[in-house]
């Protein structure tokens, strides 16, 4: 009798559509057809965070989006999150960061964090570490540990997390990773969250930095350990989402028989003027590498990330839209009838801008 209690329970599980959570992955009972809203970029801020008043430039530039362009931006994509959305994803720079310690650091982050828990009441709501999320003076690099952790694994609803902010979530027959570039576990990380569910659908992996370099600044920073996780990635026909570039972008890189896509998202307030879709920026790799400034190969400070430019080869891009598949806006992922596709929102109509297929029968 008790066998067959424990074969009923394991039943029920499976047609919610979760399998047991296996090792570090959490799981999330989810159907088949879902949605996910995805943000870019918002840089949360205000006068509030910084014990030293900002210059009136700086103030201007990261205050002003915070009186009416950014709450346009996250109203559009709250009042299209609907019953099929199944949880809403923050990809990093949550907030502007700069301020003058952990505490007024953490502040800013639990207040963006409460505030985007308003405008997505009833969804669960997941964040990535961004480079201005830690950014600061003193000790505000300890921030997100000391703040966004708790919230995290809050809505986890398990201590899956402590000093860095690499989780994994099982949403049905899909998997999520959630990648932290400070931290120097994450390529094992990713690793081990694949290898614990090989049986997934499909693979999304979660970042703030890009996969394939697109930044308009720092214009080769990507995530650390991209020479050993492109070709996992590109093995499981994973789809890489990221965010950082302030632009939106589309990419399909070629790895021996595999492919690898990226699409990167923004939602910064000041660069949401409701537009058509601008022409794209760079169609190709060696075009993009061409508009790099000069000064980026003889500062020093940018001595890495223009080495890292070396390992991707122009003939390897199939597809390198590098510009503004939308000004900025909000992005949604859609599961359905056997295809994902990435619908890019750059207004409060209703209609994408763009509309990318990403996987199909």
């Amino acid at each position: 009798m008790k066998k067959l209690s424990v074969l009923f329970t394991l039943a029920l599980l499976f047609l919610a559509g979760c399998a047991i959570p296996a090792g570090d992955t959490v799981c999330l009972n989810g159907k088949d057809s879902y949605q996910v809203t995805l943000l870019g970029d918002i840089h949360y801020d205000g006068p509030q965070y910084h014990a030293k008043p900002l210059t009136e430039r700086a103030a201007k530039l990261h205050y002003t989006q915070w009186k009416g362009t950014s709450q346009q931006v996250l109203s559009a994509a709250a009042k299209q999150s609907k019953e099929e959305t199944a949880f809403v994803v923050q990809l990093g720079d949550l907030i502007n960061g700069d301020c003058d310690n952990a505490k007024l650091q953490g502040t800013a982050l639990t207040d963006a964090f409460t505030m985007l828990k308003g405008f997505f009441k009833d969804k669960k709501l997941f964040v990535i570490r961004g480079n201005h999320d830690h950014r600061g003076k003193s000790d505000a690099v300890a921030a997100p540990a000391r703040y966004l952790v708790p919230l995290l694994n809050k809505e986890l609803g398990r201590n899956v997390m402590s000093e860095y902010l690499n989780y994994a979530i099982r949403y049905g027959r899909d998997l999520y990773i959630f990648y932290d570039y400070l931290s120097p576990d994450a390529g094992v990380f990713t690793r081990r969250a694949i290898a614990q569910n090989s049986d997934a659908r499909h693979i999304f992996f979660l970042t703030h930095l890009p996969m394939f370099p697109c930044s308009i600044g720092n214009p080769g920073w990507v995530v650390p350990q991209f020479r050993e996780l492109i070709p996992l990635l590109a093995k499981h026909n994973a789809v890489v989402i990221c965010a950082h570039t302030h632009s939106m972008n589309y990419i399909i890189y070629k790895c021996g028989s595999e492919k690898l896509q990226q699409i990167t998202v923004t939602s910064m307030g000041r660069e949401w003027k409701q537009t058509p879709p601008e022409k794209v920026r760079c169609s190709s790799f060696d075009e993009w590498k061409k508009s790099i400034r000069p000064i980026y190969f003889s500062n020093p400070k940018y001595r890495s990330s223009i080495e890292n430019l070396k390992y991707f080869k122009n003939e390897d891009f199939l597809t390198y839209r590098v510009g503004h598949l939308a000004p900025s806006g909000f992005m949604k992922i859609e599961v359905a009838n056997g295809k994902v596709v990435a619908h890019i929102f750059s207004d409060d109509n209703g209609k994408p801008a763009n509309s990318i297929v990403l996987k199909s029968k």
